[in-house]
């Protein structure tokens, strides 16, 4: 027998060879390939990380314990991420070795591949188990013991201040000392106390300053504050303003607010938030942290353990340190243990007058003025506060006006200051006309230095502020112009925008006291209502119990002039005795909030004829049918009460204009016909309560349907949770409505940002064609806030959706649908010509924003653009509307797996984007550029750029304005090819050394 079968040919041996060194050679000249996966990966891991490393600060900073699932994750993905790492650098540093650079190591490529292979498994396994931690309660669990748990540490970022703060604007009458001598400086006596009080703070645990009213106590803290973040001396800042009526929940949540304990608001009583915020500063301590605590405005000594600040048995703090303002310096030595205070005294005579100049303006120095200003500063004293007043007096008077009033200041030396304060305010509450001063005894009788609007609106109305033919909407109008009228004198003070505004402690004390004879009025801090003679009793008009700590009221109150009767506690077990109001007959604004009521047949106000508003928020009630007897009713409110039903006798209130049960979650059972009794509603609220809408049609109805709406001829206010649209009549009657927040389907959320006075929010049933329906086409075309979600018609662009147009469209935002191509593609319209931003989510068939040919006002007043997880988009803009969005702040793309580019460059030049901050590109595996690939010549690269100019890998620029760029996040791969052949001559080579 031959044995020539078994001896292996030439062709045999090289088969086999090539079997051997395939794998091999496949390896290394995958390297790049496997090194780029790699990238990838650790990309996506990275994302993840930081992404619950977000949710872990949240976590740390409300003192909740990290699952050991979520920190083993943890664990082994720093782990992994470092080998990753490591293993890529030494890969870079390898591939420069062979040749001096210029050829690969093939066996250093081969070894690479092989671990970075089994890297990306590893890796990538990671980036699916963190799928699992979405939200927080995923991560972690909450701190139910007293025991330590992991401190948190504040979230700091380049360029950011390391305080955080909860600081509002200086209001018009402090912000007078803030106003610089030089460009650069504060009044050179307010720097000096600011430089002491630093130093203070270093050395001591608690700092005070004291001095009276209007003297600029709270605009120092401003500026303190303002040193510190420049400084970064302390970790942490926390302020809160405790005023006259301390309310311990709002303290509570200022201080929780600054130092992101977020869970406190989840948490009722007092001394439950007290612990939660007693254990985050303990942490802090624990942790070696600077915690800084301002406690502005202190009328009295502050319980700082009932707050939850770690103190000893002498309410001295420990852990931390205070800085604290009050007029009493016996308030800070005594009650508050200072360990060091400062008197703020006036202002120098030259800081004075420099800000009396700056004020009034160019006539000061005009010599038949000159004179004037000297004895106008004299009679100021150097207070800021009456600085400001008198200058707002004469910035627009002539010689005449000024000599007048300052006839009219009569100043001895041996005048009290308090009584040339009240004259100097006497002069402005003179000028008011007799509707302002009411407003301004309103505010006042609120007994807060913030009133709330609404608030206002409600007790102006059952008080008859305003005209008897007005209605709601005239009504705020009207206190809004009040509001500025007053805010002119400087009565009032400006606190943001025009429906915020603060009252200032000695206008307060001014009305309460000087004006007593237009308005009388009573703030009560505590029961000695008891103990006030009974002739002042007799002839007040009203009465604010402003959050006091009351176990029990009288069994009654002999006010027979009383028309105002304002209660507010957190006690709910306080009751109010039937016999309370007997003698209250010309009651008009009655609120309760927070008591307990049991709406008995002898209910305490049932005989209360010329009760006008009735507010019952956040109270225990057990049966509402009795209020039904109180036919004058027109403001009727229920926020956040426990009612459970509103019955039938409620219909008989047929004066009423506005009823609001807004978060009222218990209610139930609305009974059929009562709403449509109402038949002068003006306005409903009742967003987040009753839903139990009945079915249009069903028979016999079980409860409130939405058709009885329609016999509100003045309707003109509507907030409403719709759960499905099969609730939703054909023919209900909206278009009418001024301002609405509607929300129908499965969507119990609204985008926090948008703010607008026309709100509609639709989760969107494919069976229920909601969208067609009259009703709501009658509302889209004003809707400011629109939201739509599922929406599953044939319609490939939004801006058909309404017949109208959005004109009015502010706000937008498109998620989970699968048929919209564009938001907007008509030629020559002009659509969303009002919209500011726009959010898009999970849109699978998006293709573009808009093509080219759209109107130029179209999104020209656009602010923000978020798009997410929109599969098919390869651009966002064409490069000709780009040009059109002079406005655009923050641009963010995330998880668009086919995005090129950001701007399409169908035509030639340049796009500018001045306004633009916020840049975020991430997850974007195909993006190349700014520009979408292909779309110009790729005659210019990043070494190119010039100035600001950014040209990315294309000829056209896009221009930023550099010091606007306040973010800019960008996370995606460029590809760079490498050479196969040249990977093949190598291997070649390798291969002919070796043997």
């Amino acid at each position: 027998m031959s044995i020539e079968w078994c001896i292996p040919t030439v062709r045999d041996i090289l088969e086999g060879a090539v079997i051997l060194i395939k794998r091999p050679v496949k390896y290394a000249m995958s390297s790049k390939s496997f090194a780029d996966g790699l990238r990838e990966e650790v990309g996506k891991v990275e994302n993840e990380d930081r992404r619950v490393q977000d949710l872990a600060q949240v976590a740390r900073n409300n003192r909740r314990i990290l699952d050991g699932c979520f920190t083993d994750w943890q664990q082994r993905a720093d782990k992994a991420l470092e080998e990753a790492r490591k293993l890529l650098e030494d890969f870079d540093e390898a591939s420069k070795t062979c040749c001096y650079g210029r050829l690969p190591d093939p066996y250093c490529r081969y070894r690479f591949s092989t671990k970075a292979e089994a890297e990306i498994q590893v890796v990538r396994g990671l980036a699916q188990d963190c799928i699992r931690f979405r939200a927080l309660d995923d991560i972690c669990s909450i701190n139910t013991a007293s025991g330590n748990v992991t401190a948190p540490t504040p979230v700091r970022g380049d360029g950011k201040d390391a305080g955080q703060s909860t600081t509002a604007t200086a209001s018009v009458f402090s912000a007078s000392t803030s106003i610089k001598l030089r460009n650069d400086e504060v009044f050179e006596s307010r720097a000096l106390m600011i430089r002491e009080i630093m130093d203070a703070l270093a050395s001591n645990s608690v700092v005070g300053v004291y001095g009276m009213g209007g003297i600029g106590k709270s605009t120092l803290l401003v500026d303190v504050e303002r040193k510190i973040r420049e400084e970064k001396s302390f970790d942490w800042v926390a302020k809160a303003d405790v005023s006259e009526n301390p309310d311990i929940k709002t303290i509570q949540e200022e201080i929780a607010d600054a130092l992101g304990l977020t869970d406190i608001k989840n948490k009722e009583i007092i001394s439950g938030r007290a612990k939660l915020l007693h254990g985050r500063l303990k942490d802090e301590e624990r942790e070696k942290k600077k915690v800084l605590i301002i406690l502005d405005n202190l009328w009295k000594g502050l319980d700082l353990n009932k707050v939850g600040i770690p103190c000893g048995h002498d309410n001295k703090v420990i852990g931390c340190k205070l800085l604290l303002t009050s007029r009493d310096r016996n308030v800070l030595r005594i009650e508050m243990g200072c360990d060091k205070d400062f008197p703020l005294g006036e202002l120098e005579e030259e800081e004075a007058k420099s800000l009396f100049e700056k004020l009034v303006g160019a006539k000061v120095h005009d010599d038949e003025f000159k004179p004037l200003v000297d004895e106008a500063l004299h009679k100021c004293f150097g207070l800021p506060f009456l600085i400001v007043h008198m200058a707002k007096v004469f910035r627009h008077a002539g010689l005449f006006e000024w000599k007048n009033v300052l006839k009219q200041i009569k100043l001895s030396k041996n005048d009290r200051i308090g009584e040339v304060i009240n004259e100097r305010l006497q002069l402005s509450y003179n000028n008011l006309k007799a509707a302002e001063k009411s407003l301004l005894a309103l505010c006042v009788a609120c007994g807060t230095s913030k009133p709330s609007f609404e608030n206002l609106v409600r007790y102006g109305v059952g008080w008859g502020l305003f005209p008897e033919d007005d209605n709601m909407e005239d009504a705020r109008d009207s206190l809004k112009s009040g509001i500025h009228n007053l805010q002119a004198s400087s009565l009032l003070l400006e606190d943001g925008d025009a429906y915020d505004f603060k009252i200032h402690d000695l206008v307060c004390e001014f009305v309460a006291s000087v004006a007593l004879r237009d308005h009388p009025l009573l703030i009560l801090k505590d029961k000695s209502i008891i103990e006030l003679p009974e002739d002042k009793l007799k002839s007040c008009r009203a009465v604010c119990f402003p959050y006091v700590d009351m176990k029990e009221l009288p069994q009654e109150l002999d006010c027979p002039e009383l028309q105002i009767f304002l209660l507010f506690t957190n006690n709910k077990s306080l009751k109010v005795p039937d016999s309370l109001f007997h003698s209250m007959r010309k009651l008009m604004v009655l609120n309760l909030t927070g008591v307990h009521l049991t709406c008995s047949h002898s209910m305490p106000f049932q005989f209360l004829e010329n009760l006008h508003t009735l507010c019952l928020n956040d109270c225990s009630l057990e049966n509402v049918a009795i209020l039904g007897e109180l036919k004058g009713l027109q403001i009727l409110s229920f926020v956040n009460s426990n009612i459970h039903q509103l019955p039938k006798e409620i219909g008989q209130l047929a004066k009423l204009r506005l009823l609001d049960l807004s978060y009222c979650r218990q209610l139930k059972i609305i009974e059929s016909g009562v709403l449509q009794s109402l038949i002068k509603l003006e306005e409903l609220y009742m967003m987040t309560s009753f839903n139990q809408w009945n079915v249009v049609g069903q028979t016999p109805p079980t409860n409130a349907s939405l058709i009885e709406l329609n016999h509100m001829k003045n309707l003109r206010t509507l907030d409403v949770y719709i759960p499905n649209s099969r609730m939703l009549p054909k023919d209900l009657n909206i278009g009418k409505l001024t301002k609405y927040e509607i929300r129908i389907g499965d969507l119990w959320y609204w985008w926090s940002e948008c703010k607008g006075s026309r709100t509609l929010a639709l989760k969107l049933d494919p069976l229920g064609n909601v969208l067609q329906k009259g009703c709501i086409q009658s509302i889209l075309g004003k809707t400011n806030n629109l939201d739509l979600e599922g929406l599953d018609i044939n319609e490939k662009s939004v801006c058909v959706l309404s017949q109208k147009g959005f004109p009015e469209l502010k706000h937008l935002r498109v998620k989970n649908n699968s048929s919209i191509h564009y938001i907007l593609k008509l030629p020559s319209h002009a659509h969303f010509m009002m919209l500011e931003s726009l959010l898009l989510e999970n849109l699978i068939n998006l293709e573009m924003i808009c093509n080219s040919h759209i109107s130029s006002k179209s999104f020209s007043t656009l602010k923000v653009v978020r798009v997410k997880s929109c599969e098919k988009m390869e651009v966002l803009f064409p490069l000709s509307v780009v040009r059109g969005l002079p406005q655009l702040r923050e641009i963010k793309v995330v998880g668009c797996k086919r995005m090129q580019g950001i701007v399409d460059a169908d035509d030639g030049g340049k796009a500018e984007l001045h306004s633009l901050c916020i840049l975020k590109l991430h997850d974007l595996p195909d993006i190349k550029s700014l520009f979408a690939v292909g779309k110009a010549p790729l005659s210019s690269t990043l070494h190119e750029q010039v100035g600001t100019q950014i040209a990315f890998f294309n000829e056209q620029q896009v221009t930023f304005l550099q010091k606007n760029i306040i973010l800019i996040t960008i996370s995606f791969i460029c590809l760079l090819d490498v050479t196969h052949i040249m990977m093949l001559i190598y291997f070649v080579i390798f291969i002919l050394l070796s043997s």
